[in-house]
């Protein structure tokens, strides 16, 4: 939570032996009325801000995160939960296209794929998602409150911290086939330990960690979609193409077969692009993941002790 790094600050100072309930929902409320804020940013600055749309996207997603861990100790109204995911939906096609579009700058790059990567580029401009306005009504809220009989926060905590730091740790021994779960899991660790920022110090370069393996496996993950993406982009650049030899009469064999060779091979360029990045990247990665991985554990162990410290079990 960007701003909810300060939400700390509205708990009781004996907020970790309270009932994780009562203090999740007081976070939960804080965070609601940052993505408020936002929510009204976008409304009213998007055609000038262009990075109006993506800070409303984090803020929702750090909201929907506290939603999703929180369940087992807070109620929250159904309906504003649904209406808070669907306009993460709705919100989603506009930003994943200037993704696409940031990735094929990188492409353009690299001499052999440049003319592709700005025909496709081009191309984008035809298929890009309607700009309508994204509907959403701040009330009713979430309204939400502790369930009766929860834990007391500091050890809900330390169990969260522990099997998300377990999940992580799993998915990254999977390899590629589990960095993107991976990914999500740091995302939403960094957003749980976030309030924390101010009350326990281990916690600031511990987000710093998060960041840079989210960064690294954020990076693979857009390339990965980028491969998924070439069968779209093949298609774009066929419709583009062939209109041109089909209005003239006849058979037209050769140019034909030759606008769908060169879109083949303007496919493999970009399949080739994409495997040298993403492998080379993956290189890199794996260097750098056992100290990252290395420094999170122990971080989280600390954290964990802190928390023992400032409230420890009662015999």
């Amino acid at each position: 939570m960007a701003q909810a790094k300060k939400h700390a600050r509205q708990l009781d100072a004996d907020f970790l032996t309270q009932p994780a309930g009562e203090v999740a929902a007081v976070l939960i409320r804080a965070q609601q009325a940052v993505f408020r804020r936002a929510w009204a940013h976008y409304r009213k600055a998007a055609d000038e801000d262009p990075e109006a749309l993506h800070d409303l996207r984090v803020e929702l997603r750090r909201l929907r995160v506290w939603l999703r861990l929180s369940r087992d100790v807070v109620r929250t109204r159904k309906s504003t939960r649904r209406r808070l995911k669907a306009l993460a939906r709705a919100s989603s096609p506009r930003r994943d296209h200037e993704v696409m579009l940031e990735l094929l700058d990188r492409v353009t790059q690299d001499a052999e794929c440049a003319d592709v990567a700005a025909r496709i580029g081009r191309l984008a401009d035809e298929h890009c998602p309607a700009d309508g306005d994204l509907a959403f009504d701040v009330k009713p809220g979430l309204k939400p409150r502790g369930r009766k009989g929860t834990v007391p926060f500091g050890r809900w905590f330390a169990n969260q911290v522990t099997t998300m730091t377990e999940h992580i740790e799993q998915d990254l021994s999977s390899g590629q086939s589990g960095f993107h779960a991976a990914r999500i899991q740091v995302k939403h660790l960094r957003y749980l330990l976030e309030p924390m920022h101010e009350p326990f110090t281990v916690v600031e370069p511990t987000l710093a960690d998060l960041k840079a393996i989210q960064d690294w496996l954020g990076d693979l993950h857009d390339l990965a979609v980028f491969r998924a993406h070439l069968a779209d982009y093949a298609g774009w650049l066929l419709a583009d193409a062939l209109p041109a030899p089909l209005a003239r009469p006849g058979k037209q064999a050769r140019p034909l077969s030759q606008t769908f060779a060169g879109v083949r091979d303007d496919t493999i360029r970009l399949s080739a692009w994409q495997n040298a990045q993403f492998e080379a990247m993956w290189r890199d990665w794996e260097t750098r993941r056992p100290a990252l991985e290395k420094r999170l554990y122990i971080a989280r162990n600390r954290l964990i002790s802190d928390l023992e410290k400032a409230a420890p079990a009662p015999n």
